[in-house]
């Protein structure tokens, strides 16, 4: 018997015994580093194509980090990118973070010495005209990002079923370009498309970076834990070409043959919607299960998306279910679809702490704890093991 190990929730372990021969595949992404404060120095002090980011300022600039709060180990970024650019002369009155995260992340920055605006904050707040596209798509921005006189972008580097890659440019837009760039930008998501055949979507992406200005970039690539594995800081261009050679040799891999049972972990990140990313878990789990096979989803979900349990609960048809929950254009309701798609289709079980009724309604079977989730494992004829199914990509090779 080989031994192995997924991580889910937040520090949660899942440790079992399979039968070598029966495991087909298995993916873990790379190793955590030991030293987050040292790697984050490192990376800062070398950066790619780039001077130091403080020969990048002078005194009196007034400067705005852009982060995505599911970045890893972003409040010790902050900090040290903080350290570079006061020991130039700004000062930390004129040093914001926007923070595409809610209240509750912003208040949880308690080691940021520097002024936090969550996102809703930025977007209730004045915007201001940064230009048109080629497209002619006129593009409005949160004024502490639109009026800065350097804006640093931060974020967790990964793949993108809409726009193939997220990172370095796509932490200011359409994260922060209003409703308008979010419906436009935003979708079910899909795996058909290679993250490599999404360029259209993402030059115009890069546009709007290139309309800003954006020429500084900090990006995390994720271990299987959900902490801090690469970082990697300098010119914007620079950062999104070796984030993407990293993240393809750290994550992306090829499976020649689907496994009647697929086990995938979902690890929460620091913050984040927990939902978005069982759902893209969910997608890259559909991609290695047999037609016949079943998926066991390990995740620590707690909270079900409010206003959708009617979606759900009208009745075991799963095809109503969906129409209902499809209506919704939101992120949390294609969300919940997604998992519930899956379920339509296999046999889904799902260790989480929702309520077992919520979990039945989306056709899952629930498991209660992990002496469930270690019976439901045995009896499988093969398998394959993903752990950290959010930050995956899987090419198939028939």
């Amino acid at each position: 018997m080989a031994k192995f190990e997924i991580h889910y929730g937040t520090g949660e372990t899942f440790p079992f015994e399979l039968p070598e021969e029966q495991v087909l595949w298995q993916q873990t992404g790379p190793q955590p580093q030991t030293n987050v404060s040292g790697a984050i120095e490192a990376a800062l002090a070398t950066p790619l194509d780039y001077p130091p980011v403080s020969d990048a300022v002078v005194p009196g600039d007034k400067v705005t980090l852009v982060i995505d709060a599911g970045t890893p180990a972003w409040e010790e970024i902050i900090r040290a990118i903080g350290k570079q650019l006061e020991s130039r002369g700004v000062e930390a009155e004129m040093l914001h973070v926007v923070l595409n995260g809610t209240e509750a992340d912003a208040a949880r920055s308690t080691d940021v010495p520097y002024k936090v605006i969550a996102f809703d904050e930025a977007m209730q707040g004045r915007s201001v005209y940064l230009a048109s596209t080629a497209e002619g798509q006129r593009i409005y921005l949160p004024e502490e990002i639109g009026e800065a006189d350097y804006v640093i972008t931060i974020g967790r580097f990964g793949f993108d079923d809409r726009w193939g890659y997220r990172g370095t440019n796509s932490t200011v837009y359409p994260a922060f370009g209003g409703e308008e760039a979010q419906s436009r930008f935003s979708g079910q998501g899909s795996q058909e498309l290679s993250p490599d055949q999404s360029f259209g979507v993402r030059q115009m992406i890069d546009e709007v970076g290139w309309l800003l200005g954006l020429q500084f970039s900090v990006q995390v690539i994720p271990s299987g834990s959900g902490k801090l594995a690469h970082v990697i800081a300098g010119a914007s261009d620079s950062v999104y070409r070796e984030a993407v050679s990293r993240l393809n040799s750290s994550w992306r891999s090829s499976v020649a043959e689907p496994a009647e049972t697929v086990i995938v972990s979902v690890p929460s990140l620091e913050s984040g919607d927990a939902w978005v990313s069982a759902a893209r878990a969910c997608r890259v789990a559909e991609k290695l299960v047999s037609d016949d096979g079943r998926v066991l989803l390990v995740t620590d979900l707690k909270d079900f998306p409010e206003g959708l349990q009617e979606a759900i609960q009208a009745s075991g048809d799963s095809d109503e279910v969906m129409r209902n929950l499809n209506r919704s254009k939101s992120p949390a309701s294609r969300a919940v679809a997604t998992l519930a798609g899956l379920a339509s289709r296999y046999r889904v079980y799902l260790l989480s702490r929702l309520e077992q009724d919520i979990v039945e309604n989306l056709f899952c079977i629930p498991l209660a704890d992990t002496d469930e989730l270690r019976s439901a494992l045995q009896g499988g004829t093969s398998y394959a093991i993903l752990d950290g199914g959010q930050f995956a990509w899987v090419d198939t090779e028939n």
